[in-house]
């Protein structure tokens, strides 16, 4: 377990000391807006914590998703329309 725990803070160490200042604070402010942390604050108070460990999750997975945009030259609408062409594909 303390094997895992040092694993865990190194990696999260370097990944904050390589993120890209710009993307990351632009990525943060699109995911903060598109799903409303607000209505997650709101109810914190009569969530379980593995509810807010799942939100907390989803947020950081929303949010480098975005991150990783910033790096392949698309908007978001470009980015948009790649995935559903890509879903639709799949679906066929």
């Amino acid at each position: 377990m303390k094997r895992k725990l040092l694993f865990s803070v190194a990696w999260g160490k370097r990944f904050f000391q390589t993120l890209h200042r710009e993307a990351a604070l632009d990525s943060a402010k699109n995911v903060l807006a598109v799903v409303g942390v607000g209505t997650l604050l709101g109810d914190f108070a009569e969530m379980r914590a593995f509810f807010i460990l799942g939100g907390l999750a989803l947020l950081f997975l929303i949010w480098f998703i975005d991150y990783q945009r910033h790096f392949t030259g698309e908007s978001i609408e470009d980015s948009c329309a790649r995935e559903l062409t890509a879903l639709r594909t799949v679906q066929q």
